[in-house]
């Protein structure tokens, strides 16, 4: 849930806290008070686009941080491991708009893209405008909005024909590069030329590491002649370390009669002889080296070949080697064009196949819970006082594409009577939202998400239906968080906590705050809902009824 909103030097906004408690929260405030900025900044946290027009005038940045309880889900985890963020039960999450117009984004003190926040806010929050209702009738998102009231049994099937058409698309995609491709003798006689000369050096990378470390060897053989003999002459020459050394334990022999001195002397000819083997080492392997202009010569040509290869067809010879199959396939292609063609058309209709295997489970589960879906969206809408509205889930059987084969359209009748139709074409601003207040509640309630913000979505209704609407919001409100942004006294008096927004002007700016009511603040604020700015005893008595106070 959101536990504080902070916002700093946004648009009209100087400085303002919100903490927020579970239940449901409305923020009512007259229009142009600000209602709307407090959603923007929201949407800030969401990932939506920055401007430098966002930051209040005469300020150098504007700040947003949002602090969510969160109840971590494997998807979270997964999510978190693959942004490279750690989890935790509460995240922190903040943005900065710079007036550069750069934006500083952190999640959990982390620096983070703005592409994370699309990916991590969605499974903590929900916010619902007038807009989203728009996005939420478009046909193409009916199949999701069904697929999520499915998801318990449709999530391992809709994952597993998701691999499966990925790799029918695949196996469509070759065969139309096979088909398209050059199949001339002049092309096969390029490929052939090509695969010849990669042909000429199978060598693999480590292969290439050792040859260029004998290469560096035998470049340096002079110098490292001189080094070693210099290292001889100084370690075993008769003034060398060695004999030294050797003449030095001699005289210690001596002393090792006494106590005093045995443990030092075993441990210095213990270590004279470490150093003799360490010095007989290192002669053995420079006396395996000797130069060979014929493989030094050889080396070069080697090398030079194959950093040839690797500025023509790839940096690694693992990369030349994939370059390889791929001609390789090619010319076999053109070989034997026909038979390559046919088994690919083959394997085209193998992966069709197995997609529309799961497609067909798919539309099964669908089908099933349309019927819920249909039954639940019926008992919303009575409720909403839409009894003659009549809701059905419309399939049409469509080309495989990555939802599977289903076209899934949301029809409703409103009236008693009247043809069913898709929605956006016979329902009223507040049928819609009704409408779409049934889809929200039924989709979101066994949801992971734990925060629903609905901002102004009660539009266009009044009276009895505001009350439901609200009461619609103050149900859900029982098994999640929900805020909600509205003009409506009738959905605000069911409320938990009230927020009135509020915008003070002065001689030099506007400025918006936000404070929580207490009970007789409340009454006010509803009175002032139902009559305007000049409240009457009439209005202040109709807020006390709707407050049941």
């Amino acid at each position: 849930m959101l536990k504080s909103l902070y916002v700093s030097s946004f648009v009209i906004i100087d400085k303002m806290r919100v903490d927020f408690e579970n239940g449901m929260s409305v923020m009512t405030g007259e229009t142009g008070a600000g209602k709307s900025i407090v959603i923007d900044a929201l949407g800030q946290l969401c990932g939506n686009r920055s401007s430098t027009s966002l930051i209040k005038k005469n300020c150098s940045k504007a700040i947003i941080e949002g602090v969510f309880d969160v109840e971590i889900t494997p998807a979270i985890t997964q999510l978190c491991e693959e942004l490279h963020i750690d989890v935790d039960e509460q995240f922190v999450i903040s943005k900065e708009i710079l007036d550069s117009g750069k934006s500083n984004i952190k999640i959990n003190y982390q620096n983070a893209s703005n592409n994370a926040l699309k990916l991590l806010i969605p499974h903590f929050i929900d916010i619902h405008s007038q807009f989203e209702t728009q996005k939420l009738f478009e046909e193409k998102n009916h199949i999701l909005l069904l697929d999520q009231f499915s998801k318990k049994d449709l999530y391992q099937l809709l994952n597993s024909y998701h691999d499966t058409y990925s790799l029918y698309k695949e196996a469509i995609a070759k065969l139309k590069k096979t088909k398209e491709e050059d199949m001339s003798d002049e092309q096969l006689e390029f490929l052939e030329s090509q695969l010849n000369e990669i042909d000429e050096l199978t060598y693999t990378d480590n292969d290439i590491e050792e040859f260029e470390e004998e290469l560096k060897v035998l470049q340096n053989f002079e110098k490292m002649s001189d080094d070693i003999q210099a290292f001889d002459t100084l370690m075993n020459s008769s003034q060398g370390s060695l004999p030294i050394f050797k003449n030095a334990l001699s005289h210690l022999h001596n002393l090792s009669q006494y106590e005093q001195f045995e443990e030092h002397y075993n441990n210095l000819y213990d270590q004279y002889y470490n150093v003799m083997d360490g010095f007989e080492n290192v002669m053995d392997i420079y006396r395996g080296f000797q130069f060979d202009e014929y493989r030094f010569n050889e080396l070069q040509e080697t090398l030079y070949k194959v950093n040839r290869l690797k500025r023509k067809y790839g940096f690694t010879m693992t990369a030349i080697a994939e370059f390889r199959d791929e001609i390789s396939e090619k010319i076999n292609a053109i070989k034997n064009r026909e038979e390559v063609i046919e088994q690919l058309e083959k394997e085209v209709q193998q992966r069709k196949d197995e997609a529309y295997s799961i497609a067909s489970e798919i539309h099964i589960v669908r089908n099933r819970y349309a019927g819920d879906f249909e039954i639940r969206i019926q008992k919303e809408l009575n409720d909403l006082y839409l009894e003659k509205a009549i809701f059905k889930v419309k399939f049409e059987e469509v080309e495989l594409n990555q939802n599977g084969f289903d076209k899934i359209s949301f029809m409703v009748s409103i009236n008693k009577g009247q043809d069913l139709t898709l929605l956006t074409e016979s329902a009223s601003g507040g049928e819609i939202s009704r409408i779409m207040l049934a889809i929200k509640t039924i989709i979101l309630e066994y949801s992971s998400i734990d925060t629903i913000i609905f901002d102004e979505v009660d539009t266009g209704v009044s009276g009895k239906v505001a009350t439901s609407i609200g009461e619609k919001m103050s149900a859900l409100a029982k098994k999640k968080q929900v805020i909600c942004i509205t003009h409506l006294p009738q959905v605000a008096s069911l409320a938990t906590h009230h927020f009135c927004i509020e915008k003070e002007i002065n001689d030099h700016e506007t400025l918006t705050s936000v404070r929580l009511l207490n009970n007789e603040q409340r009454i006010q604020e509803i009175a002032k809902m139902l009559s305007g700015e000049r409240i009457t005893q009439e209005a202040i008595e109709n807020a006390k009824q709707l407050l049941n106070v």
